[in-house]
């Protein structure tokens, strides 16, 4: 265990080492228009899947991706997704929910063992897509769209990170240049039938989440579905996103209640989105590769739905004393990527 402890922190300071070295050397670069970034896994290295089991399925995991790994160390990892699905879907018997930044579907795993309903996956990335689409023909009434989200509907300039396997999009920053589409989620769902049963809404998009529950503006004022979102400060503050703005937008909208969730999906706290200081505080904490935590996992309730967000609290706490919730082998936060 000592041995396993010494390997978890040896690891996580060579990382930190190396993000903060990076981080150094692109703000000397970044007069000169160039910057340095992690070079893409070459062609040969990504053949290869691998079967993970997620939830009641397996799924085919590319071998570049992480996530395999994950859910073999934390086989609880996002869980709270699926009990989340049940308590929307009692409440709301035509339930259909939305999948954004469903990667190569883990995570339709993870709802569709909790009740087999109606799902949306929306992935941008063309590799993980392409594992998507196989994945989840295991699914029925389930389709994925292949498109990235944003606050509107525009073209606009990036540099990809972590391309084929957690996609991470850096806009208009130095050495961006690859011009790519992204559609604000009000304009897609435009396009999509019965837009009133979307009351489940996922989105883990890198530090896009804020950017497209903005770009989803009219359907939340509308339709006010529970959201859960992933809060990743590091990757907001690279591409210059605030986030608090949005708690204040959602509580306007009528969200009242939050739920937090660490990045190992333990449950950590709720609260109500009018705590304006509390949040400024949880904001800060969360800052990256600095902090105890990268991320926080949110989940937002209208106030209508007052009583699903009482009742998940509940469970969350009951789950997390019965010792369930998941976490390393050493004790200490992992960066789940």
């Amino acid at each position: 265990m000592l041995f396993q402890m010494l390997n978890t922190n040896s690891l996580r300071l060579d990382m930190l080492l190396l993000h903060r070295t990076r981080k150094i050397i692109n703000e000397l670069l970044s007069s000169f228009g160039v910057a340095v970034v992690r070079a893409e896994k070459k062609p040969w290295f990504r053949w290869g899947a691998v079967p993970t089991q997620v939830g009641r399925y397996s799924i085919q995991v590319p071998v570049i991706n992480p996530i395999s790994r994950h859910y073999a160390r934390l086989p609880n990892l996002m869980s709270q997704l699926g009990r989340l699905t049940s308590l929307v879907k009692m409440k709301y018997p035509h339930l259909t929910a939305i999948d954004i930044g469903a990667n190569v579907g883990d995570t339709a795993c993870i709802i569709k063992t909790a009740v087999d309903i109606p799902l949306l996956c929306i992935e941008g990335d063309n590799y993980s897509f392409s594992f998507l689409e196989k994945n989840i023909r295991q699914f029925q009434n389930t389709t994925a769209h292949k498109l990235f989200l944003g606050e509107k509907t525009e073209a606009i300039t990036v540099t990809f990170e972590k391309n084929g396997w957690n996609t991470t999009i850096k806009p208009d920053k130095a050495g961006a240049t690859q011009k790519i589409e992204v559609v604000s989620l009000d304009d897609f769902l435009a396009t999509q039938p019965k837009v009133e049963n979307f009351k489940l809404l996922k989105i883990d998009t890198e530090g896009f989440d804020c950017a497209i529950i903005r770009g989803g503006g009219k359907f939340i004022q509308q339709v006010r579905p529970v959201i859960t979102f992933e809060y990743n400060r590091e990757n907001m503050d690279a591409i210059g996103e605030n986030g608090l703005e949005t708690f204040s937008m959602l509580a306007g909208f009528g969200y009242s209640h939050a739920a937090f969730h660490d990045a190992n999906g333990r449950f950590l706290f709720s609260i109500k989105t009018a705590d304006h200081s509390f949040i400024r505080d949880l904001h800060e904490y969360a800052d990256g590769p600095n902090g105890s935590i990268y991320y926080y996992d949110i989940t937002v309730f209208s106030e209508a739905d007052s009583d699903i967000a009482s009742m998940f609290v509940e469970q969350e706490r009951s789950f997390r004393r019965q010792g369930k919730q998941v976490s390393n082998q050493a004790g200490s936060t992992t960066k789940i990527e």
